[in-house]
């Protein structure tokens, strides 16, 4: 069984403000940004979630690096069932006129977006302005690795488009002993006093995704009874763990 993320500051302001963006607001570009192990992942399934199925449809591509712009017209068609051409013009008028009589909004998803193709971004953004009455059919959801705010600040066109810009960096050190509890219940995060609680958010840097296998690392090492495990021997744990 899968456990529900934990709702850390970071993770629930970057999901409340992507779900107003594109539910509400209805932006046609959104950008949500982070390191590995941020939680970028975990928050999009955490949306997809929270959204009616019968007013969004979801195309979420997790190695949209492989996308070229003719790839991407070629897939969101046939998601809709529309007939693809050879010709990638024909292909994308046949869309464009599929996503005029679409009942619902159609969100593209792409993820490892540091490493789209600057013409597959200008695809993406085409098909957001496809409809002239003002509201998009189409909303892009960029993700990707902190450097690909940098990558869109290079392109004013995009960039100017991306109205909410949501980065995750991770857990603040309060939130630590909460986040153990979560993930392995109170009597294993009580083993840990308050500078091993700190000698682990210094290494994992904040970041859940190397929280949760360095203590389980811990664990391992010193067994699942209640016996508290000093600050020295967390060090060393963790030295080893690197090393690994």
């Amino acid at each position: 069984m899968n456990r529900a993320p934990y709702p850390f500051q970071d993770f629930v302001r970057a999901k409340h403000r992507l779900l107003s963006a594109l539910v509400e607001h209805h932006e046609p570009f959104t950008l949500l940004s982070g390191d590995t192990g941020t939680g970028k992942t975990a928050l999009l399934r955490e949306l997809r979630g929270e959204l009616e199925r019968a007013r969004h449809r979801v195309l979420y591509f997790a190695e949209a690096q492989k996308l070229g712009a003719a790839g991407l017209v070629k897939v969101v068609a046939e998601s809709l069932r529309v007939r693809t051409s050879m010709c990638h013009s024909v292909s994308l008028e046949r869309l464009l006129r599929a996503l005029a009589d679409e009942s619902h909004s159609l969100m593209l998803w792409l993820d490892e977006g540091h490493q789209l193709a600057e013409e597959t971004l200008a695809e993406a953004r085409a098909l957001t302005e496809s409809n002239l009455d003002g509201t998009p059919r189409v909303q892009v959801l960029l993700v990707g690795l902190p450097k690909l705010r940098a990558e869109l600040q290079a392109l004013p066109y995009l960039w100017r488009r991306c109205v909410v810009r949501e980065e995750l960096t991770g857990l603040v050190f309060e939130e630590l002993e909460p986040f153990l509890t979560h993930h392995f219940g109170v009597e294993q995060a009580n083993r840990l006093d308050n500078d091993a609680h700190q000698v682990l958010f210094e290494r994992a840097n904040g970041v859940p995704g190397l929280i949760v296998p360095m203590f389980r690392a811990i664990l391992e090492r010193f067994g699942c009874d209640p016996t508290p495990v000093d600050p020295v021997a967390v060090e060393d744990t963790l030295e080893r763990w690197d090393l690994a």
